[in-house]
């Protein structure tokens, strides 16, 4: 569900304000002619910066015309912030220090106000490096700002130095669909979404007076929008800076697809280092999102013995435990023994060699994850905790235990819709191996049981079971 609390705009595009592509080589590019500027052939197109043409200026001193070029928009185009008060550029120079920019308001030359200042660090290293300003705190710029001047250094230059810029744009707003993120009211955002504009994190100053900082994390505020229902973010779309998964602490499951970013259950070019999967939380890959993960972390709690489970990706039977047996639903509360269970069909871990801690888990590694679809209809996968009044639980032993109104069932099992008049699950197949079912099958001291739980009463060539153990009738 997504509220909207204004009307719904349209997803903005990057305003580009200087780009040297269309500029001739030796020109001042639109500049004024202060620090020499020069638009030049590119000198480091293997970095972030890719561009065959920047603007190069040479700071020589301390005054704003020794270390300082402007870029006067009113002469040749009327720019329109469009409410946007984030704008970026391409730096590269010799030292790491703040840069500043002013913007003016041309409506009222003079006035105070007239220049908006912040500033920012580059911390390139002599390296393209991408200086991010957010104006959000000064109230006194309009969208209609005539000139843009860059001062390359605030502290003292004491040898010439030269300063290469490129693409200065205005950062579109933070999308959901159509919709601001700031407009979204906070926990109402679930299932699968889409981001669009730019989401970034960082901190700048106000430079209007005495500086002061003024963070930005869209990574934050979107975490505020979502509900414990949100199932995957889609920010490929977006244009990000320093991008992490925030809202692990809201759906540790939720997936985030990014072209980059830090953080587990980050999916990038189809490759996740880490996904975590917790049973108190829903879960969902989108359909045609398959992706493979590294290290896979399912933090649910199993019993010895008999567990439902069902997950997005390929188990075979040992990666559970040591002697664990893999059985998949045939018919009424039949199971089959099988090597391995396929993504998203539910299965029973039988023989769990002890009990596991929600806290710890499984982990598996390298696995294929699959989109999510159908996950059974007699015998039924969970993904979303949700209401097991009704259904029909399959206890550590093979009993059949049916939900009653408080019952509930966790992620990552499975239930019986139906079961007859039947009281206990059987088994078909490649049985070797399952002594940890028989204790729960014994009824009665001296009782003899097949391998399926049902009593005998003359035993004939054969396994069997009693008192918990092994015999075989020659």
């Amino acid at each position: 569900m997504l509220a909207f609390a204004m009307a719904a705009m349209t997803a903005q595009a990057q305003i580009v304000v200087w780009n040297g592509e269309d500029k001739e080589l030796g020109s001042m590019g639109g500049f004024w002619d202060r620090c020499n500027p020069s638009v030049v052939e590119n000198p480091e197109k293997d970095g972030i910066n890719t561009s065959n043409k920047c603007l190069k200026f040479t700071m020589t001193g301390d005054g704003f015309g020794q270390k300082q070029v402007a870029c006067p928009f009113r002469d040749w185009m009327t720019l329109d912030l469009k409410g946007n008060r984030r704008l970026s550029f391409m730096m590269k120079k010799a030292v790491n220090e703040n840069t500043l920019v002013e913007l003016s308001d041309p409506t009222n030359p003079g006035a105070e106000g007239y220049w908006q200042k912040a500033a920012a660090w580059y911390g390139g290293d002599g390296k393209w490096a991408k200086v991010v300003l957010d104006f959000s705190t000064n109230d006194g710029l309009n969208d209609f700002p005539g000139v843009m001047a860059i001062t390359g250094q605030t502290t003292s230059v004491t040898a010439p130095q030269d300063v290469y810029i490129d693409n200065i744009v205005v950062e579109p707003i933070p999308m959901v669909g159509e919709t601001p993120l700031e407009n979204v009211t906070n926990g109402t955002l679930e299932g699968a979404i889409t981001v669009t504009g730019s989401y970034m994190k960082g901190e700048c100053q106000n430079a209007n007076g005495d500086w002061y900082p003024v963070p930005y994390d869209d990574f934050a505020t979107l975490k505020n929008k979502v509900a414990a229902g949100i199932t995957s973010i889609d920010m490929r779309g977006a244009i990000v800076k320093e991008a992490y998964n925030s809202i692990g602490a809201v759906n540790p499951n939720a997936l985030i697809f990014a072209t980059a970013a830090d953080g587990d259950n980050v999916v990038v070019n189809k490759t996740c280092a880490t996904l975590n999967l917790n049973d108190g939380y829903a879960f969902s890959c989108p359909e045609d999102e398959d992706f493979n993960a590294t290290t896979v972390h399912v933090y649910r709690s199993l019993q010895a013995g008999i567990n439902t489970m069902c997950l997005p990706f390929y188990v075979g039977q040992a990666e559970i435990s040591t002697n664990c047996k893999i059985a998949t639903f045939k018919n009424g509360t039949t199971f089959t023994f099988v090597d391995h269970a396929d993504a998203n069909v539910p299965f029973l871990a039988t023989d769990v060699d002890a009990a596991v801690d929600a806290g710890t888990g499984l982990t598996f590694t390298n696995k294929g994850v699959c989109a999510t679809g159908a996950l059974g209809t007699t015998f039924v996968g969970v993904y979303a905790p949700q209401s097991a009044e009704n259904l029909y639980g399959i206890n550590n032993y093979g009993k059949l235990q049916k939900g009653g109104s408080t019952a509930n069932i966790k992620s990552f099992r499975a239930y019986l819709t139906a079961v007859g008049e039947a009281r206990e699950i059987s088994f078909e197949g490649d049985v070797t191996g399952i002594e940890s079912l028989t204790p729960a099958l014994s009824q009665g001291e001296g009782a003899w049981y097949d391998l399926q739980g049902r009593r005998v009463a003359q035993p004939t060539k054969g396994l069997y079971i009693v008192n918990g153990r092994k015999v075989i009738v020659p």
